[in-house]
């Protein structure tokens, strides 16, 4: 292990260098290993411009060598594909059709600091790449391509994304288009060769590769028959992959999904080159090529594509005596708090992880931005100091185990208790979840004054650290004398989320919602804007320090209620499927009993959990309605508008 790329090289610690550091920096690194007569394999996009990849081709001239890991060119199904076309099993090819429609969970999350948002080309390097790398490899060449983009989307003011573009492009002897977007609801891509005799198809999501040919008899017997074999082979493929899965899982053979696969054989095929003294077969011109393309596309559908336009934006230098500090302000909740505090008049300063591509109300007057993390107690302090009021809507990032998520939530909600208590802090209001309590079936009712879960141990990570957060804050605040107030929101929802909300169920795909239970229950729903009042309420209202609030709103749909709204507003075919927890518990124990059997450590599932995930406690909410002046919307008509139809547009 080593601190820096110079160590290594200084130390010749290594033959070859795998380039894994994000896109902007690819060209320095790899530069740098290429000097020291290092072989390198460099992650898509090679560089992020044509003239960073004609500095590394120049650079790379023998025994030097340069590729480029544009994986799914040896995708175990686009493999098949290739071969069949190349060995013209059905003729010579004389059309290509792609269509790549893809989620992209940044872009539903509004996670705009991502670099693939930075500038409006990103997307192209980031995500295009991969249909594109694959008709590259199919045509040899592309010579010639027209885009028509999409309408952009306004991520922020002045940063434009566009989300798509249909394409016609020829090669020598060859044509065909590709339909791109991301942001898409139902995932698909595939790819379609038409040739003399047969249609050739490529099923990259799903590892599938099927054709369709005639076969020697008329027209309507052909019809059947063919038939008959495409279907066939489609659920042959289908059944293949997921045997193969259910053997993965069992560990009864090695990880074969497609992805792994596809990443190991491109590794596979860079070092194998090297090993022969050979060119690697994707080498820098082939990454060259591709960052031409994404240039060619981008200049079509971004006509007003500038160096100008991709100057970061200056940011306002920070506040020196702020009303309110607000970590974690650039968050779904955290931007309709500032916009709360503005319009009182309030001078906010907002700490955040992500400082890029921020709302309007982020980067007017009255307001700074800054970056930091709620688990340095040095950015936390600086961010803090000086300001009446503190806001703590950070929760310190995730992890994969339990110690991680708790160092993270709760060491970070301690950092920013103590950073509170240096700075003589006149407020501060933590932001918790009613995920600290146990929601599950219960004779009373829920109260700003019920305990976090005393089983919190036995619950899901998240819910668990919640819990303790809540717990150890007051446990400062009694030692202290830290002038804390938690408030614990339920269902937050309004614009600029997802509408997907967990608490309805789970979710395989957006279509299809796994419920917590029978879904009948009414759900404890609050609107973002609501939530944004009472926060702002609490910062003055008198003697709330050492206090808990709920924050439930007046209109509680159940499951079935909301997403059936939910699917008339967005006009598709959403589906709740009820279910028992118990029955769920089953589930869940019997995937754990298969994990465990396979040498995984992975905690029990939990009864108790699931039973909290159903929410069927009734809350009353009169307390913070009493002690803030809270009044959350009580209108069916104006909670559907403002959390339900206000995705139908997007």
């Amino acid at each position: 292990m080593f601190a820096s790329l110079d160590e290594a090289l200084a130390v010749d610690g290594f033959d070859r260098a795998h380039v894994l550091v994000p896109p902007d920096q690819h060209h320095a690194v790899a530069s740098a290993c290429l000097r020291a007569g290092k072989p390198v394999l460099v992650e898509k996009p090679l560089c992020v411009s044509v003239e960073e990849c004609a500095s590394l081709i120049e650079a790379s001239s023998a025994p030097v060598s340069v590729g480029v890991n544009q994986n799914y060119v040896y995708h175990p199904g686009f493999l098949r594909l290739t071969a069949d076309v190349r060995a013209r099993t059905y003729g010579r090819p004389r059309f290509i059709s792609v269509i790549y429609h893809a989620p992209l969970r940044q872009l539903a999350a509004r996670q705009f600091g991502h670099w693939m948002f930075r500038a409006p080309r990103n997307i192209l390097l980031e995500q295009a790449v991969h249909p594109l790398s694959q008709l590259l490899a199919l045509c040899g060449d592309i010579e010639e391509i027209r885009a028509i983009g999409e309408e952009p989307i306004q991520l922020a003011p002045g940063a434009e994304f566009i989300a798509g573009f249909t394409a016609a492009f020829r090669s020598s002897g060859l044509s065909g288009n590709i339909r791109f977007a991301v942001g898409q609801a139902f995932p698909c891509w595939q790819i379609h060769v038409f040739c003399d005799d047969g249609v050739l198809v490529c099923d990259v999501l799903t590892n599938r590769y099927w054709t369709t040919a005639r076969t020697r008899w008329l027209d309507a017997t052909d019809a059947l028959l063919s038939g008959q074999h495409t279907g066939f082979q489609i659920a042959r493929e289908s059944q293949k992959t997921f045997i193969d899965y259910v053997l993965s899982i069992a560990r009864l053979k090695p990880r074969s999904d497609s992805f792994f696969q596809s990443m190991r054989n491109s590794i596979t095929a860079f070092h194998n080159a090297l090993d022969e003294s050979a060119p690697p077969p994707l080498d820098a011109k082939f990454g060259r090529k591709l960052i031409e393309i994404c240039d060619d596309i981008a200049c079509q559908t971004l006509p007003a594509l500038s160096p100008q336009s991709l100057a970061p934006k200056p940011q306002a230098p920070p506040l020196q005596s702020p009303d309110v500090a607000v970590l974690g302000g650039t968050g779904f909740i955290g931007v309709e708090v500032v916009r709360r505090l503005r319009s009182a008049g309030l001078r906010v300063s907002v700490m955040a992880r992500n400082t890029v591509n921020l709302p309007e109300i982020l980067t007017g007057d009255g307001v700074s931005v800054r970056r930091g993390d709620i688990r340095s107690f040095d950015d936390v302090f600086a961010a803090v100091t000086g300001a009446r009021f503190v806001i703590n809507l950070a929760h310190g990032g995730g992890g994969t185990s339990w110690e991680t998520i708790r160092d993270a939530m709760v060491g970070g909600a301690e950092t920013v208790a103590r950073a509170c208590l240096k700075a003589a802090t006149e407020r501060f209001i933590h932001i918790g979840s009613i995920a600290a309590l146990y929601l599950g079936p219960q004779p009373g009712r829920i109260t700003g004054t019920t305990p976090p879960d005393p089983q919190s141990s036995v619950r899901g990570h998240y819910a668990r650290a919640k819990a303790l957060c809540d717990v150890r804050l007051l446990e400062i605040y009694h030692e202290a004398k830290l002038p804390l107030c938690i408030l614990r929101p339920g269902l937050v929802v309004g614009e600029n989320t997802s509408p997907f909300h967990s608490g309805l169920g789970f979710f395989n795909n957006e279509q299809h919602c796994i419920g917590w239970n029978d879904g009948r229950n009414p759900l404890p729903f609050v609107l973002v804007e609501d939530v944004a009042e009472a926060i702002y309420l609490a910062l003055k209202a008198p003697s709330i320090e050492g206090r808990r609030y709920n924050l439930v709103g007046g209109v509680r749909l159940n499951a079935r209620e909301y997403l059936a709204e939910l699917a008339r507003a967005l006009e598709r075919p959403l589906r709740f499927h009820p279910k028992s927890p118990y029955v769920l518990y089953g589930e869940e124990a019997a995937k754990w009993t298969i994990k465990r059997a396979t040498g995984r450590h992975v905690p029990p599932p939990s009864l108790r959990d699931l039973l909290s995930r159903g929410l069927k406690a009734k809350f009353d909410c009169t307390d913070a309605m009493a002690d803030l002046g809270w009044q959350p919307t009580d209108d069916r008509e104006t909670f559907i508008r403002r959390a339900i139809l206000v995705h139908a547009a997007q």
